[in-house]
């Protein structure tokens, strides 16, 4: 059963790692695959496997292979402008993977949980901001959180799509 849980967790953070680091760029926060990974990464599985993923993911990442943004890596890409974001998918993917997990039958609470997650995730990583780029709470909303509204509304609707067809397939593995 173990070896099952692993693998099931590897494969998780190995599908963050291969479609995370695809990026446009959009000012000093790029829009990425990353949270669409974890949006459906999380909806598919427990919290368990979902924030071990996640946590796999930024480890890699911080130890210098090029699964963040733009295909880079590094312990100061966690330190940078964008690390509050990075760091804010651990609590985003458990709030998503709780939800669904718990309401799993539920299809409103796929998307419903994704929103709650975004919006947590969007309040470390724009705190973070704040500090980093010493500025107010309207400038680094306006740069970190009006851009990519749009862009998580498809994102959400697509792994919300994705991940409740997956997480039936999944089941049946582990």
């Amino acid at each position: 059963m173990k070896i099952k849980n692993l693998t099931v967790t590897g494969i998780l953070a190995a599908v963050i790692c291969v479609t995370a680091p695809f990026s446009l760029p959009l000012g000093a926060i790029p829009i990425s695959l990353a949270t669409f990974s974890i949006y459906l990464v999380a909806c598919m599985t427990s919290k368990k496997h979902a924030v071990a993923a996640v946590i796999i993911y930024i480890l890699i990442g911080a130890a210098g292979l090029p699964v963040f943004s733009y295909f880079t890596g590094g312990f100061h890409k966690l330190a940078g402008l964008t690390g509050g974001y990075i760091i804010g998918y651990i609590p985003c993917a458990f709030i998503i993977a709780a939800l669904t997990d718990k309401f799993e039958s539920k299809k409103f609470v796929y998307p419903l949980s994704m929103i709650f997650g975004t919006a947590v995730c969007y309040s470390a990583g724009t705190l973070w901001y704040m500090i980093q780029a010493g500025c107010g709470f309207l400038t680094a909303v306006t740069a970190c959180v009006v851009p990519f509204l749009a862009g998580d509304i498809v994102k959400i609707a697509a792994a919300s799509c994705i991940g409740i067809t997956m997480r039936k397939r999944l089941k049946q593995f582990i």
